[in-house]
């Protein structure tokens, strides 16, 4: 370790040779709240996992990682040991930000004890899972399975641009819309209605916007949380890219509560278009 880094860590709490990653971060080099502020995004609903490598493997453990539990409160570690992953289930989010720190300042892994051996990937569930979202969303059985067939599942970098790609062809498909999160109420207005003409023509459903209702000089998550308030049987709800962008679609509530399960479980995010 340089001397430069050495001060960083043991002044600043700033760990230079350390990789975190997370769905805003990928990168060496954090201060040690950042494993308490991700946590807490994942436990509000917002992030879907993080990840921390040493720069050396510490007694065999070459990466420790948190992933939304199954319940709110929650997340399961993994542990990447010779070669090997090891699961601790239901993890309290304090127990975690403490195993999670002690594993960076104090090069200390948990009891392996306390976990068990899994797969790091359930490439075969996940596949599963994606081709339903796929087929939820792209409203087409056919043409989910011909975009999964090209998807690549293998680790979590190829799920990342699988996820990228399933964006890009719900817009191509006109199944959603992507919008600067800087603009004009105009142009808001106009890619909504579109989306709500496709549903209907989808459907024959009947959603309206009160124009009148909303301020120009708001902004796009004012925007939604409006139309969410006045929509009884459908959601205006956004695909999170890790961007930016909000990426819009037009669901009914069973389609978004249904959206939402698969996305979580493939450690993405489909939520009410205000909370992104």
């Amino acid at each position: 370790m340089s001397i430069y880094n050495w001060i960083q860590e043991k002044l600043f709490h700033n760990y230079e040779e350390w990789h975190m990653k997370s769905p805003d971060y990928n990168r060496n080099g954090f201060n040690i709240v950042g494993i308490d502020n991700t946590l807490k995004a994942m436990q509000d609903g917002f992030f879907m996992y993080m990840e921390l490598y040493p720069p050396h493997a510490i007694d065999g453990c070459t990466a420790m990682k948190a992933r939304v539990g199954k319940t709110q409160d929650a997340v399961d570690i993994l542990l990447d040991i010779d070669n090997k992953t090891y699961c601790m289930a239901d993890v309290s989010y304090p127990d975690a930000v403490r195993m999670m720190r002690t594993f960076v300042k104090k090069r200390r892994v948990p009891d392996r004890s306390l976990c068990v051996e899994v797969a790091n990937l359930d490439l075969e569930q996940m596949r599963a899972t994606f081709t339903e979202l796929a087929t939820l969303l792209l409203g087409d059985a056919k043409l989910a399975k011909s975009f999964m067939a090209k998807a690549k599942l293998d680790s979590m970098e190829d799920l990342e641009d699988s996820w990228w790609n399933f964006y890009e062809k719900l817009l191509s498909r006109r199944r959603a819309v992507e919008l600067n999160w800087k603009c004009e109420l105009e142009d808001f207005l106009h890619n909504v209605q579109k989306l709500i003409r496709n549903k209907v023509l989808d459907t024959g459903e009947d959603l309206t916007v009160d124009t009148a209702a909303l301020d120009e000089e708001q902004c796009i998550t004012n925007w939604s949380a409006y139309l969410n308030s006045t929509w009884e049987a459908h959601k205006l709800v956004g695909m999170d890219i890790g961007s930016d962008s909000f990426v819009l679609m037009v669901l009914s509530n069973e389609e978004y509560n249904k959206a939402q399960e698969l996305a979580r479980d493939l450690l993405h995010r489909i939520d009410v278009a205000e909370r992104l």
